[in-house]
């Protein structure tokens, strides 16, 4: 089912997970430490997996023929768990990315004295500071940016905005020709960067059983 239509069937609207009488600020920062510690333990599992499978592969390398097929039948079950591993790691990613979300939308309504998320018309509002503190959570939590768009697309709250770019893009580029002393830095212009505009067009699905949210979350 399409991560919008979850979203309205579980909740009913955006402005439920936006109330805190529903979903208090002490709930999001608990939900926040349980799921950043499950984000840690996945991916220490996903790592010792990996590790088990490649150990796994060389063993079966050096054995004979005839142990060959048993190594290849415990290295597909390594596969298997890992696979179920990185789709818990991916639910809580989505999890997450909700959160951090509704945590910025929240930010937003206190900024301009409202109590409702009406994004056009929230002309006096610094989005940046805003914007740069989900930034900041992103990296924290290690969320995609992918991620992060289709959450908030689904929503309907564009805070980031879909051309976020959170690679280092062409000053990384810049960065490896310095290193590689293939320009020098006299010849670097702020001005004389061209800015590309991201296309993303995301139309992915999730299962069922991922959930956001208070109820969801536990």
């Amino acid at each position: 089912m399409e991560l919008r239509n979850w979203i309205t069937e579980t909740f009913g609207s955006t402005d439920t997970l936006l109330d805190e009488s529903v979903y208090s600020g002490d709930e999001i920062r608990e939900d926040k430490i349980r799921l950043k510690q499950r984000r840690k333990q996945l991916n220490k599992d996903m790592s010792r997996l990996q590790r088990e499978y490649r150990e796994l592969l060389e063993e079966g390398a050096d054995a004979s023929d005839a142990e060959r097929p048993q190594y290849a039948q415990r290295a597909r079950m390594k596969k298997k768990k890992f696979k179920v591993k990185q789709q818990k790691f991916q639910k809580n990613s989505v999890q997450m990315a909700t959160i951090v979300t509704i945590e910025g939308a929240r930010e937003l309504m206190e900024m301009s004295d409202e109590d409702e998320l009406n994004l056009p018309d929230m002309n006096e509002v610094d989005y940046g500071e805003v914007q740069q503190h989900l930034r900041e959570e992103m990296i924290q939590y290690e969320i995609e940016t992918e991620t992060m768009i289709e959450v908030q697309e689904a929503l309907d709250i564009d805070i980031i905005g879909a051309d976020m770019d959170m690679n280092g893009g062409e000053e990384e580029d810049i960065m490896k020709d310095m290193a590689a002393g293939q320009i020098d830095k006299e010849q670097v212009n702020i001005d004389d960067e061209e800015e590309d505009e991201a296309d993303v067009g995301m139309d992915s699905t999730i299962n069922g059983d991922v959930g956001i949210g208070p109820e969801n979350l536990k």
